[in-house]
């Protein structure tokens, strides 16, 4: 499979200029919510218009998460801002009644009161890392290799006539990212790379791409030259 599925694929999505972390309190322990921030601004776009820089900004993503770094609430809220929430929970808000006391997930998707458990959240960028490092080889499948499997629906339609035309009917950004994702990597080409210096994944179809940018390249070749010397 190849990203040309996507070539005629207009899905909008929904996302907002800022997000913020709350805390909803029922009748368990106390969950962060990662939400729209007040009075940020309800923007649309075309998310599957850029699926390979979707993916890997994804990927980096997960990476940094299982890394540990800190302040991944905010890193999460930054992601969040440039391609929206990822509709995890979509099916919770069909069952939507104005009741002030239902957390985020409950309420209509993408809507101001929309939000999503940010452990959720971290998670679908973990598993999917950690399927990109079976495929790079770095991690071994284990005993029960379906754990780290991606999988996912995406509905269509095929329109009749003469001229067919492939509708997709997407219910959630993870749905686009994770079959964005599954074509990269059984591609030809897929593009996607790790940065020989500090580790970022990044894309860049060009096959002898090696670091993410040219100041990781100069300082990967300064510290060569001065082990050299």
């Amino acid at each position: 499979m190849d990203l040309a599925v996507f070539s005629n694929l207009n899905v909008m999505w929904t996302r907002w200029s800022e997000y913020t972390l709350a805390t909803c309190e029922m009748s368990g322990p106390e969950v962060l919510y990662l939400v729209p921030a007040p009075g940020a601004m309800e923007l649309q776009f075309n998310c599957a218009e850029q699926p390979e820089q979707l993916v890997a900004d994804a990927l980096e993503l997960g990476r940094q998460i299982m890394n540990g770094v800190p302040e991944q609430e905010h890193l999460c809220a930054a992601f969040a801002a440039r391609y929206g929430l990822l509709g995890l929970e979509v099916d919770n808000g069909a069952a939507y009644v104005d009741d002030p006391y239902l957390p985020p997930s409950y309420r209509p998707l993408n809507s101001r009161e929309y939000g999503e458990d940010v452990e959720l959240f971290k998670g679908c960028f973990m598993q999917l890392y950690q399927h990109f490092t079976t495929v790079r080889g770095e991690l071994a499948a284990g005993p029960i290799p379906a754990v780290l499997d991606v999988s996912g629906l995406l509905s269509y339609r095929l329109t009749s006539g003469r001229i067919p035309q492939l509708v997709w009917q997407v219910r959630s950004l993870q749905s686009v990212l994770k079959l964005s994702y599954a074509a990269m990597v059984t591609g030809e080409k897929p593009g996607l790379r790790v940065c020989k210096n500090c580790g970022k994944v990044y894309y860049n179809s060009h096959a002898k791409s090696e670091f993410c940018g040219t100041k990781c390249r100069n300082y990967y070749n300064v510290k060569v030259f001065r082990r050299k010397k």
